[in-house]
């Protein structure tokens, strides 16, 4: 399966990543870290990771995804 995560580096994405990784999914990790409550991102190097607004993203990073 291919999945795309939004929030993908907060907190509570980081782990939805990790186990989706972990089950052996191809992952596209969305975030732009402006997460106020955040000190820390958490980027996962297996993910395909993009410090982006999703709002400013190319439709062809959808392509493909379940």
């Amino acid at each position: 399966m291919k999945a795309l995560v939004t929030g993908g580096a907060g907190f509570i994405g980081s782990h939805v990543v990790d186990a989706l990784i972990a089950r052996g999914d191809e992952v596209i990790c969305v975030d732009d870290g402006s997460a106020p409550q955040n000190d820390v991102f958490y980027w996962n190097e297996a993910a395909t990771n993009i410090n982006a607004d999703i709002r400013d993203l190319h439709e062809s990073v959808y392509h493909g995804v379940d």
